[in-house]
């Protein structure tokens, strides 16, 4: 890196990115983001004294200011000071997507009620900051959840959520030994017309040095011009949703691109699990290591791969049970991942069943950092299902089932679809070589695995389309159960 490219990140990343974000009321990002690299290393002991005194400001906080958990607390007779220990975390009960749909407002501080009017009723894009936030007197901006599990939901922040966002990803990235202000092209919800015609691109590069590139409902001609621009910026990272990005590897892979001359440091996938056989391409095209982040909008980023492959929640800021496991417990059996916030916000979160599930892992791991670890997360409760013998059969099953053998090479795409009737039907976008030793192949893969018991259905199709939020679903659920229920076949 040359002397002006060291300059360029020293001022965008010590300067003019936490300035600019600081208008938008996101505070103190590298404040934070300096105290996360030594509390990292804090012992067990520490960390979990930190987590506590952060939950007690935040259970104050939502007994007094929040209509919803007020009357919660009340109708199971407790108060904050009752939560001595981050186990009596237990007795609060968790709230899921539809309590966020049924009693939204109920669940925003009631100090800013007049300013969910306003982001109501304003013009702006949903989730698109309010320019000079931190001088307005209305500074909440309205968002939506991606609607993976149905619905998306309506949730309101001031900056804070986005802000922590942005100290956790600048902690990953140095992780990864970059340090704030590195050139980063970020694939993102934005069409192709908008990046080749706006000026806004070209602002957040000069002043934030992140190009914006599509990253939904992409083609070809996405690809294609993202090529290009990459070519052009040469950014150290390459950030987007996981379809995305393995859609953008796929396409350099097919068209024998040459990228060798603007590879990437490092790729971060998001929005989506990052499956083995998705993290082996990654690394293949771009020649660098592959992390992915994971956590929701509403929540922002609750846990990271570190380089050992380690799920480490950021565990400052988060506080993650695995339902029906004690906190303190070290290693845990597979349960749905309950996440609270500990950050004081405009709506905050006790005990969110995020509709996932994972296993628990301790905090060893080679990479030194004390950070609670997820040791698996095994995918959407919708996409686990639960065979006769009482196995939890989990998404990534597939995925293996499809990159060994012939499947790797005669498959283009697939998705499996959980019927009704409890079959389970393969939609299959085949390659010119796919045939019915190819489907043989397959069937014979989960005999051996022993879901013989088991009926299959392949369904071959031309493509598959993403959902409305643009992301790309390899398992679908279409029997109504109860919300976020495992599937027994």
């Amino acid at each position: 890196m040359s002397l002006v490219e060291e300059l360029n990140q020293f001022l965008v990343g010590r300067i003019a990115f936490p300035a600019v974000n600081y208008a938008l009321n996101r505070k103190n990002i590298l404040g934070r983001y300096r105290k996360l690299l030594v509390s990292e290393q804090s012992s067990e002991d520490a960390l979990k004294e930190l987590q506590f005194q952060k939950l007690g400001a935040v259970l104050r906080h939502a007994y007094k200011s929040i209509p919803f958990y007020t009357k919660r607390f009340m109708e199971i007779g407790l108060v904050p000071g009752d939560i001595k220990t981050l186990e009596d975390m237990r007795h609060i009960p968790p709230i899921v997507r539809q309590d966020v749909i049924d009693h939204r407002l109920d669940m925003v501080d009631a100090r800013y009620r007049h300013s969910v009017l306003a982001a109501d009723q304003a013009a702006q894009t949903a989730g698109f900051p309010i320019p000079f936030a931190r001088f307005r007197r209305h500074r909440l901006v309205r968002n939506t959840s991606s609607g993976t599990t149905g619905t998306p939901t309506v949730f309101y922040e001031d900056g804070s959520t986005t802000a922590l966002s942005w100290v956790h990803e600048l902690r990953l990235k140095q992780w990864y030994g970059l340090a704030p202000g590195v050139k980063e092209a970020r694939m993102s919800a934005i069409s192709t017309e908008y990046v080749a015609t706006s000026n806004l691109p070209s602002a957040r590069e000069l002043l934030w040095n992140q190009m914006i590139l599509p990253g939904y409902f992409l083609s070809d001609r996405e690809y294609e011009l993202s090529v290009r621009k990459i070519r052009k910026f040469r950014p150290r990272v390459l950030w987007g949703p996981t379809p995305a990005l393995t859609g953008l590897a796929q396409f350099v892979q097919r068209t024998n691109e040459d990228i060798s001359r603007c590879r990437p440091d490092l790729v971060i996938s998001r929005a989506a699990p990052l499956y083995a056989h998705e993290k082996k391409l990654l690394t293949e095209v771009f020649g660098c290591p592959v992390t992915n982040i994971y956590g929701t909008r509403e929540l922002g980023h609750v846990a990271m791969n570190c380089p050992h492959g380690s799920i480490h929640v950021n565990q400052e800021n988060y506080l993650v049970e695995i339902e029906g496991a004690g906190i303190n417990q070290q290693s845990t059996g597979p349960g749905k991942i309950l996440v609270t916030p500990l950050f004081e916000s405009p709506m905050p979160y006790l005990r969110y069943r995020i509709g996932d599930i994972a296993e628990m892992g301790g905090s060893d791991c080679p990479c030194g950092r004390s950070l609670t670890v997820l040791k698996k997360v095994m995918g959407r409760t919708g996409e686990v299902f639960k065979t006769k013998d009482g196995h939890l059969i989990e998404p990534n099953f597939w995925c293996i089932a499809f990159e060994v053998g012939r499947p790797s090479k005669d498959v283009e795409k697939f998705q499996v679809v959980y019927r009704r009737n409890g079959s389970i039907r393969f939609r299959i976008v085949p390659r010119r070589a796919y045939s019915a030793e190819t489907e043989a192949e397959l069937r014979h893969f989960f005999e051996k695995n022993s879901l013989s018991n088991m009926q299959f259905e392949f369904e071959y199709v031309s493509e598959i389309h993403p959902q409305p939020s643009g992301k790309y679903l390899f398992v679908v659920n279409e029997i109504e159960l109860q919300e976020e229920q495992p599937l027994h076949v």
